[in-house]
């Protein structure tokens, strides 16, 4: 991939994005920007499936998504903010992809790996746009870091109408069939359950804006609007 990304999506693991933001990217790319997805984790921890299903399931969400996709290939389940092999890494990232807009995952959050994401995209994401920072690179700083709601939030700064793309958001899950398919031992997410979750905040948080489903985002600095005349899509 050459060029600037408009949008990166950073997750701990390969299905952390489509669980928290699938169908804002699937519509970010259907309006024409250009985004990526990378994954920090090897997936070697997780109760089900091997690292080398991830990859393949990974790739495969990718591709319904329409978003290219990178894994960084750390340890799952031990990931440290302040391990300077991995601060390096994810900074010449940045510098090297330079996406305008990062999504990442919101603090806190229920797995410590998640925490440990947020915290690194964080300080890289405003240490790469220091010139004398040592990173290989020209510097660079995003615009703007959202989080995506996790299982601890409420209310959320802003949501996104993904009611066109709420069943490719779908099909970019059912992609991580290791996970949320019947075959393997019972975990907080395999089940019927989950999905009923997922799709009743996404109906929900629709409700709150008149669509059928959205996604809702936590940011630390309040978003600019550009034209409020825009935010009259809609009676309430």
């Amino acid at each position: 991939m050459t060029g600037a990304l408009d949008f990166l999506c950073v997750g701990a693991h390969a299905d952390d994005v489509e669980l928290g933001m699938g169908g804002t990217v699937a519509k970010l790319v259907r309006l024409g920007h250009r985004g990526a997805i990378v994954d920090l984790t090897d997936a070697s921890s997780g109760t089900r499936g091997t690292p080398e299903q991830r990859l393949a399931e990974a790739a495969q969400a990718a591709r319904i998504l329409g978003v290219e996709r990178f894994n960084l290939g750390f340890r799952d389940g031990h990931l440290d903010h302040r391990d300077e092999s991995l601060r390096r890494r994810f900074g010449e990232f940045l510098r090297e992809h330079r996406p305008r807009v990062v999504f990442t995952h919101p603090f806190p959050d229920r797995h410590p790996d998640h925490e440990q994401t947020q915290a690194l995209v964080r300080e890289m994401g405003f240490l790469s746009g220091l010139a004398k920072y040592d990173l290989a690179g020209d510097p660079f700083r995003p615009a703007r870091v959202f989080h995506w709601m996790g299982a601890r939030d409420g209310e959320p700064d802003f949501c996104v109408d993904v009611s066109m793309d709420w069943t490719t958001r779908n099909r970019a899950i059912d992609a991580f069939s290791s996970q949320f398919g019947p075959v393997g031992p019972e975990t907080p997410i395999s089940g019927a359950a989950f999905r009923e979750v997922l799709e009743a905040r996404g109906r929900y948080l629709g409700s709150r804006i008149r669509a059928v489903h959205a996604e809702g985002f936590h940011c630390e600095e309040l978003p600019e609007v550009a034209d409020p005349c825009g935010l009259a899509e809609r009676m309430f």
